[in-house]
């Protein structure tokens, strides 16, 4: 597998990286590639390269290559397709899906799950269908200032690197609560956050290349753990192993959902999107994949199985197994504060109904690898998106600055210190601190997925107007534009509703907690348009060419492993599929 990474890299790396025909997306303010006058009758192509005037994208290219380091294509189609995969495997699925659980009963969690796996679907779909056409780093803040307005595209962009830059700092304050469960409070708190921090800036600093191995080991030992959770629990459930066969029983006693019905599914949206989120880093990794056009959609084509097996499968048998009202599930609260233990994740209930031993160690072991992958990949994504940000002008000049590892250096320092700031606040502050943190990132992730759909169904509406046929997209997202309207509704619907269980109570920190993310970036927006003056880009003019994979493409590289394994007897191509997926 590694052979073949390796030949292909060379071979793309060789006839096209070093020309930056892929790359140039940012700092470019002349629109490249129009067509010729001569070339406005109607067999006109607008892919036919003849027809266009090259000068002003050699120009282009010229200045933006020669005044910055660019990101590295280190980034192998294996790191990619474990990225897509391990990014939506968090705490959530091992720890807050007890408070879902809780809150919503075995169907009405379910529903959540499933609801919120339709929405990731196909925002992975559509954010994966512009990232193999324009593959750069940050790539739906560069697609919504492009393809919607440059304002829009600055919200959603800061949006981003705040909400991930608060998921690393709320990653920061759980890690001494899960070492807690061996240092017995013996050692401060803060000491095992800071060498956390230190330990996943290190690893970021060495490249994107070792970004991606740490995170494929990662996302190998929780796709491995989830999938021992379903069998056992299956087990469990059949009354193969344990004291008890469950079956449906939990489903009719206590019930499929909880006494607060419809209220409870709302409850538990908000913490359900929040565990969920992430499937759009492989959009943000595009920018440092060795063959965009090939690698990001074999990681996205992926996600419906994933969502199917590691998310509804896993939700499934939690409900067979336990009921919403076993005591040792997470209460809310708790979840809300932080103060949660090893004992109360679904898992280590399962594993315990199927007299499997001690696990208390195991699994927090996982949680800790968890938590420590989650802070990983946000510190990578949120320095990538700050890089992203600066290249287009709208954020401090200076980092743009890339080492010769093709690390964004400054980037990351900045985006590092912003967390560690939010993390002490919050070890300092009470417990109302930390709540705010984790409420935080639920809003924030709507709105990213939000501006991903504006940004494709302008995106879409684009290639029409300017007739552009759909055989140029190296993927393309089903059920357009169904799947784009359905979305954003969704969005919308679970933004507005995301704070009501604190409504009756009139809880001010949990209300401030979740809608301040959302109140920041419409006064962001209102103010941005009034101050640069930017307006909805017309359809004719939007920039679809700066940065397309598809140009200077070299021959068809040699064939990957994957290829040749789907020549060959069934039981063959079964085996060698199953091999590749986990190498």
């Amino acid at each position: 597998m590694s052979s073949d990474d390796d030949e292909t890299k060379s071979h793309y790396e060789h006839h096209e990286y070093t020309t930056h025909n892929i790359v140039s997306f940012a700092a470019v303010t002349e629109t490249i590639h129009k067509p010729s006058s001569t070339s406005q009758s109607n067999s006109y192509d607008p892919f036919d390269l003849d027809v266009y005037d090259d000068s002003a994208s050699m120009r282009s290219v010229s200045t933006y290559a020669s005044t910055q380091q660019n990101l590295k294509r280190t980034m192998k189609s294996r790191h990619l397709a474990m990225i897509s995969l391990g990014g939506v495997i968090g705490q959530g699925v091992f720890v807050s899906s007890g408070a879902n659980l809780r809150e919503a009963g075995p169907a009405g969690v379910l529903i959540a799950y499933s609801l919120i796996g339709f929405i990731v679907y196909w925002v992975a779909y559509s954010l994966g269908e512009m990232s193999a056409y324009i593959p750069v780093s940050g790539s739906f803040t560069i697609f919504c200032r492009r393809f919607v307005d440059e304002s829009f595209g600055t919200v959603v962009g800061y949006n981003y690197w705040a909400m991930w830059s608060v998921i690393v700092a709320s990653e920061l304050v759980s890690i001494p609560i899960v070492i807690s469960f061996w240092s017995q409070g013996k050692i401060e708190g803060w000491i095992f956050s800071l060498a956390s921090l230190v330990i996943i800036f290190i690893v970021n600093m060495l490249g994107a290349r070792s970004y991606g191995e740490t995170e494929y080991w990662f996302s190998l030992i929780k796709i491995l753990t989830i999938l021992i959770f379903i069998v056992v629990g299956c087990l469990v459930s059949g009354g193969v192993i344990g004291d008890e066969t469950y079956g449906f029983k939990n489903w009719s006693d206590p019930g499929a959902f909880t006494p607060q019905g419809v209220n409870g599914i709302i409850n538990s949206l908000a913490f359900t999107a929040f565990s969920m989120q992430g499937m759009e880093i492989v959009g943000i990794t595009a920018g440092e994949a060795g063959n965009p056009r090939k690698d990001v959609p074999r990681a996205i084509r992926n996600v419906f199985w994933r969502i199917l097996i590691f998310y509804i499968g896993t939700i499934f048998v939690m409900g067979m197994v336990i009921r919403y009202d076993d005591a040792r599930l997470l209460p809310t609260d708790d979840l809300n504060t932080g103060n949660f233990t090893i004992s109360q994740s679904p898992f280590t209930i399962v594993f315990t109904e199927g007299k499997l031993g001690e696990v208390a160690n195991v699994m927090n072991s996982i949680i800790l690898i968890t938590v420590l992958s989650c802070a990983n990949s946000g510190l990578y994504v949120a320095s990538r998106m700050l890089l992203a940000l600066s290249r287009e002008g709208i954020a401090w000049n200076k980092l743009v600055y890339i080492s010769k590892r093709g690390v964004p250096v400054y980037a990351l320092i900045c985006t590092a210190l912003v967390s560690l700031v939010a993390c002490t606040t919050s070890q300092i502050a009470d417990g109302s601190v930390f709540f705010v943190l984790t409420r935080m990132p639920g809003m924030g992730v709507m709105i990213t997925w939000s501006g991903i759909t504006i940004a494709h169904f302008r995106f879409r509406r684009a290639l029409k107007a300017q007739q552009r046929s759909l055989d140029c997209l190296p993927m393309r997202a089903p059920l357009h534009p169904f799947g784009d309207f359905f979305d954003l509704l969704a969005c919308v619907v679970i933004a507005v509703i995301a704070g009501y269980i604190y409504f009756p109570s009139q809880n001010a920190i949990g209300i401030v907690g979740t809608y301040l993310p959302l109140f920041a970036c419409i006064v962001g927006f209102i103010v941005l348009k009034l101050w640069t003056g930017s307006k909805l880009i017309p359809l004719k003019d939007i920039d679809l060419d700066t940065g397309r994979s598809d140009y200077g493409m070299p021959p068809t590289p040699p064939p990957t492993e994957e290829e040749k394994a789907n020549k060959g007897p069934l039981y063959y191509r079964v085996w060698k599929r199953l091999i590749h997926w986990f190498t």
